[in-house]
């Protein structure tokens, strides 16, 4: 029997194009299938993070100012569930109209503290009351917070 000698490729790892472009396709789609999955739940941690706007007939509306007869002007703003919004002296002394059903809490300690629920006054309107009108709210001292639970 005659021997060959067969000679070896000079870059003996060097595979054909086709192969290599398969090969690291795979190893692309291997590695996304590991990394997306936490991509997807920090989203849906996220998500699960943001409030939620409550309907558009539940609002706060608050006044600034009073006309020339002295009137309260009250802006009104959607409510969003959970946020705490400011409430400046001089809203505190005209009071609020809330409108809509949900719990609607006034504080007298700022938003930002921890301390919210000292001297709460809450006023709650049921779903099935008449949600269409808004209803005056006084306060017995001064507020500087509110929130809204839809």
């Amino acid at each position: 029997q005659q021997l060959r000698s067969r000679r070896l490729p000079s870059r003996p790892f060097l595979l054909p194009a086709s192969t290599t472009m398969k090969l690291f396709c795979a190893a692309f789609a291997a590695a996304t299938a590991l990394v997306v999955p936490g991509v997807q739940a920090v989203l849906v941690h996220g998500a699960a993070q943001a409030k939620a706007q409550c309907g558009p007939q539940t609002k706060v509306c608050l006044a600034d100012y009073t006309s020339a007869a002295g009137d309260p002007q009250f802006e009104c703003k959607v409510a969003v569930d959970g946020d705490k919004v400011a409430v400046t002296a001089k809203n505190s002394e005209f009071g609020a109209k809330v409108c809509g059903p949900g719990h609607f809490h006034f504080s007298p300690m700022q938003c930002g503290g921890d301390k919210f629920e000292y001297k709460k006054q809450t006023v709650e309107v049921d779903q099935t009351e008449a949600t269409t009108s808004c209803q005056p709210v006084s306060f017995p001292y001064t507020m500087a917070c509110y929130s809204v639970s839809c």
